[in-house]
């Protein structure tokens, strides 16, 4: 049922959010596992082209290579919820999901 739901709520921002560049802050794994590859927790500090920049956590499952490259300090390219900042999704792993 999570699942689900949070794969709504990508294609949703996928669809209606709004794009930015992020600079991750913190990655951390979260302990779960979905197809045998692991869950992280990513905070990132947002910089919207609009607006004041702002901090948000996502909870996304990645392979261990894309994990080695986000790093303290990684330029990443995100979609958020313009309506609720904190729904954010990493925009090239939303892409996978089209």
């Amino acid at each position: 049922m999570r699942k689900r739901i949070a794969e709504e709520r990508k294609k949703k921002i996928l669809k209606e959010g709004v794009q930015a560049n992020a600079t991750v802050l913190a990655i951390r794994p979260t302990g779960e596992y979905l197809n045998n590859l692991p869950e992280f927790q990513v905070q990132v500090q947002v910089k919207p082209t609009a607006g004041q920049d702002f901090v948000t956590e996502m909870r996304e499952v990645l392979p261990y290579t894309k994990y080695d490259s986000l790093r303290k300090g990684t330029q990443v390219l995100v979609k958020y919820d313009p309506g609720y900042y904190k729904r954010a999704i990493f925009l090239q792993m939303a892409e996978t999901l089209i």
